[in-house]
């Protein structure tokens, strides 16, 4: 039986979201206000880290090994995951760090 239990608030960044047409998203940060999950999405646009913010109000589905269910075919897991290791989000994870780290305000615009 599966085990939906472990809190995703729990782990630590960063995440890879995966949508079932393939395409992801590198989520920095997932907070939790009021039964809604809030990820801070940053992504790459015309060369620059750009930033976004995307309310999640399901719970997700703890499948196991650091990976949540949400609906629609969407999988939320830790970027340090064994089948993440050569992942692009990787990169942009070490360039967000990069930017965090020197910029005071931890603002991409």
């Amino acid at each position: 039986m599966l085990s939906s239990k472990k809190d995703i608030l729990e782990c630590s960044p960063p995440f890879v979201m995966e949508y079932p047409a393939g395409d992801w998203s590198l989520v920095t940060k997932i907070s939790g206000v009021n039964n809604i999950l809030k990820l801070t999405i940053v992504y790459i646009k015309n060369g620059a880290l750009k930033q976004r913010y995307l309310d999640v109000k399901e719970p997700p589905f703890y499948v196991g090994a650091e990976v949540w269910e949400l609906d629609y075919g969407s999988v939320l897991m830790t970027l340090n995951h064994p089948s993440l290791l050569e992942h692009p989000a990787r990169n942009i994870w070490e360039e967000w760090l990069v930017i965090k780290n020197t910029d005071n305000s931890n603002e991409v615009i």
